[in-house]
């Protein structure tokens, strides 16, 4: 009788020390949970971080895309290339060079890593009438002023093209946005063609299209249209973008003339 009272006293023992297997298993289950849950968190600040970081790239090159049109009175040209320099015949901005590379070491910044490089378009309109002409990468007199004048060559003849760039009717073969999702609509540079820009640069950072393209939609390495900066992060894009249109560049340029 001593001995069965014993047994019975260490089987309540060992069930008070230890687990039984349900009681195991709920245990794993709940710290599954908590790795993934603190993984997943993890995750999220990481991207987080990383299209802030995206963010104030686009906010800077756009700094220096209008230090760089206030100084030389034109826009870069874009870089067919992904080494940092424009690219130019003869000193000037190709015809029909519209879409490439950003060109950083020519602004004056340090190249980036290549998965970081940023894709850059232009609008350019060339016209033989120079006073009409609204190719924005080609530094041009179009306001009549001549050589030794204090203003020949400078931002003015630039804010002249950009006007005459706001003129023209659109045309999907030039620089453009299209929507953003919202109030601009759907965000297809086909069907919703929204407004032409007088420059933008799309900073690419993972591939969520999943696609292993550098892009995801509904920017493309051959295409001339870029979504609208106000466009929210997708599930298939995490592009930043930055753009102006000629009339805003423009304005900008007017008030920070000397």
């Amino acid at each position: 009788m001593s001995r069965s009272l014993d047994q019975q006293r260490w089987r309540v023992c060992a069930r008070q020390a230890g687990f039984t297997l349900l009681e195991l298993a709920v245990v794993l289950v709940v710290a599954g949970l908590m790795s993934w849950a603190a993984f997943s968190g993890y995750a999220t600040v990481s991207q987080e971080q990383e299209v802030e970081r995206g963010r104030a790239q686009a906010q800077e090159l756009q700094s220096v895309l209008r230090a760089f049109a206030l100084r030389n009175g034109r826009l870069p040209c874009p870089a067919a290339n992904p080494d940092g320099y424009e690219t130019v015949t003869a000193g000037s901005c190709s015809a029909g060079n519209q879409l490439g590379w950003f060109p950083y070491i020519s602004v004056g910044l340090e190249l980036p890593t290549d998965r970081l490089r940023a894709r850059y378009s232009v609008f350019r309109a060339a016209n033989a009438v120079a006073a009409l002409d609204a190719d924005l990468a080609v530094a041009l007199e179009r306001t009549g002023d001549t050589v030794g004048d204090t203003t020949y060559l400078d931002t003015t003849d630039l804010i002249v093209a950009l006007n005459n760039a706001s003129a023209l009717a659109f045309s999907s073969a030039r620089t453009y946005l299209t929507g953003d999702a919202g109030a601009a609509g759907a965000i297809d540079c086909a069907s919703n063609q929204v407004m032409a820009a007088a420059y933008w640069v799309v900073v690419p950072l993972q591939d969520r299209s999943g696609d292993g393209e550098r892009l995801d939609p509904p920017h493309a390495m051959s295409s001339l249209c870029a979504a609208s900066p106000s466009a929210p992060l997708r599930w298939n894009s995490d592009d930043v973008v930055v753009a102006e249109s000629p009339a805003q560049l423009a304005g900008w340029l007017r008030q920070s003339m000397p």
